[in-house]
């Protein structure tokens, strides 16, 4: 009697042992995310033969030749971790120890370490390639994945666009003429700190001041801006006119005035280009004016087509009607100092509702945010026809592209469908308004600031005036807030100023034979010669899948198909334990008939 049934016996246990040693494995590993089930591969054992042909041949059991894993897709499951990654479709995620080693994995469970890289649950640092403005990946090898991108730089806006209606329904402008000679207005060339201006050492330098009253009749206090819409009043001591020194009451007439002494320091810091003038303007009439008004004072232009521009714009404080004189606050001039106050010219005043202002912020190249406010004032009666004042930072800015058009006179015009006809487009300069001598801003970012503002959807319709959008290209400095990951693996940063930038492109692998791999635990792998060498590239790209952000590839293990293999790998087992048993007792048997 021959005893291979007991070996064959013996290897069906083994075999079957380790089959449900794989099951439990995988059922273990059901909630593993990553993890790829395995089954056994069973060979049988070399035959003996008894007769010298095949069909006399006897097994000699069974063996477990190999466990092999399934990498079929599992489910995805979304997560609230913006850094959870899941790949569907081919490909790996490429993970490198801090040894040096590398692996392979399809669990994109992720975080940021303490040194701003992306990392898997075990510490290894994923991978990627850096991206450049435009999204594109760089060539080469993958780099380490990280966020510690610092601050982004600001940009200095060059361009601005305004959509805006401004009501066709507005008010009647009265239009009164000043009366010749006695106003003065210009501008400061000079920073000056409050606390100074009252002695000749600290004397504030003006430019397009020239007194054209009567000697003897200057005024004794002037208004200065402040930078932010308001206006102090100041008494002066003395007006400088070319190193020689006059009171108000002997300035000469037609002088043109360098510097002032104030009686008192200034009470507040005032910038080059800020706005100096006398406060009382003389007018032919003040009928219909009132306090609050808006008032356009009528300019030199130099324009030689249209001489007369209207450049200055100003607030009404008060009105004397004895005297025929009105009180100005919060005077703003044109930024240019080739458009003076013309002496006996026309004033248009009317309704602050008339007047329609919309402000946004830009951005010098340090990211300083500076107030652009574009004010829009009627021409007028007429309807159609409008004004524009332009202030950055508090102070007028210069707008040296935009002159009168030689048959209106007004800086903007539209046709009777209220669309724009003149006035689209111009280039506003920051110069000189808060620009040193030296030509630099003093918090040294680069001068000028030079904005080209678009008005090409600027409408004229019976509505209230408003804006829709106002938009610039600038902004400040800002630091990494948020990111997300799109399908292709790219990481785009969302920083606190609102700017999105592209950080890196998560890197995959693939290989020929999957199979062939090496698990190393934690879902990691290991490339073998079995597996073939990995292919290299990023998502949705030649056989890669692509990648869904804030998920999570679960386990592929199928719970009822685990349970059907135990089922199996338990009745082989104990059909295998009967065959030894049967073999035992047949043994037994033979044993005691000899006997």
């Amino acid at each position: 009697m021959s005893v291979n049934a007991l070996f064959t016996a013996v290897s069906g246990l083994n075999a079957n042992q380790t089959y449900l040693g794989v099951v439990g494995n995988n059922i273990a590993n059901s909630n593993t995310d990553g993890f790829k089930s395995s089954d056994p591969i069973f060979e049988n054992l070399v035959s003996q033969t008894m007769s010298g042909t095949s069909s006399s041949q006897e097994g000699l059991g069974t063996n477990v030749y190999s466990i092999q894993q399934e990498f079929g897709q599992g489910a995805l499951q979304t997560t609230s971790n913006p850094l959870d990654m899941a790949i569907d479709g081919n490909g790996f995620f490429i993970v490198k120890a801090p040894n040096g080693s590398t692996y392979y994995t399809r669990n994109g469970q992720f975080s940021e370490n303490a040194s701003g890289n992306i990392v898997d649950p075990t510490g290894n640092v994923v991978q990627g390639y850096p991206l450049s403005s435009s999204g594109v990946a760089s060539s080469g090898s993958p780099q380490p994945i990280s966020l510690n991108t610092g601050a982004i730089a600001p940009k200095a806006t060059t361009t601005a666009t305004l959509t805006a209606n401004l009501d066709s329904n507005i008010s009647p402008q009265i239009s009164p003429t000043t009366t010749t000679g006695d106003f003065m207005g210009g501008y400061i060339t000079g920073n000056y700190s409050a606390g100074t201006g009252n002695t000749s050492s600290s004397a504030i330098n003006v430019s397009g001041m020239t007194y054209k009253g009567n000697t003897g009749d200057a005024p004794a206090s002037l208004l200065i801006g402040n930078g932010d819409g308001t206006t102090n009043l100041y008494n002066v001591s003395e007006y400088d006119v070319n190193g020689t020194d006059y009171t108000p009451a002997a300035l000469p007439q037609s002088s043109t005035v360098t510097a002032v002494i104030l009686s008192s320091p200034l009470t507040s810091s005032v910038l080059q280009n800020t706005a100096i003038s006398q406060q009382a303007l003389g007018v032919a009439s003040p009928k219909g004016i009132v306090a609050g008004d808006d008032m356009q004072i009528e300019a030199t232009s130099s324009s030689t087509a249209n001489p007369s521009a209207y450049q200055f714009l100003n607030t009404v404080a008060s009105v004397s009607s004895s005297t025929s004189t009105v009180n100005l606050s919060n005077a703003m001039p044109a930024g240019d100092t080739t458009y003076p106050f013309k002496a006996g010219g026309s004033v248009l005043v009317g309704p602050v509702q008339d007047y329609y202002s919309t402000t946004i912020n830009v951005y010098d190249s340090l990211g300083n945010a500076l107030p652009l406010t574009v004010t829009f004032a009627p021409d007028g009666s007429t309807s159609g026809a409008w004004n524009t004042y332009y202030s950055i930072n508090g102070t007028a800015a210069e707008r040296p592209s935009l002159n009168p058009t030689a048959d209106s006179g007004s800086n903007i015009t539209f046709n009777s469908s209220g669309q724009i006809l003149t006035g689209q487009s111009l280039t506003l300069s920051d110069v000189p308004p808060y620009v040193t001598s030296t030509g630099t801003l003093p918090d040294g970012a680069t001068s000028p600031l030079t904005v080209a503002l678009n008005l090409d959807n600027l409408t004229q319709y019976a509505a209230d005036s408003a804006t829709t959008s106002f938009i610039q290209n600038g902004y400040s400095t800002g630091t990494l807030t948020s990111f997300t990951v799109d399908k292709s693996g790219r990481i785009t940063g969302l920083f606190s100023n609102g700017q999105t930038k592209y950080l890196y492109q998560v890197a995959l692998a693939n290989f020929i034979a999957p199979t062939g791999l090496v698990s190393e635990g934690n879902s990691l792998y290991s490339q073998s010669y079995a597996s073939g060498q990995p292919a290299i590239g990023t998502a949705q790209t030649g056989n890669f899948g692509y990648i869904t952000d804030s998920a999570l590839e679960q386990s592929n293990v199928n719970i009822s198909s685990q349970f059907t293999d135990m089922i199996i790998a338990q009745n082989a087992y104990v059909a295998n334990s009967k065959v030894l048993t049967t073999e035992n007792a047949m043994l037994t048997s033979l044993e005691q008939a000899v006997a």
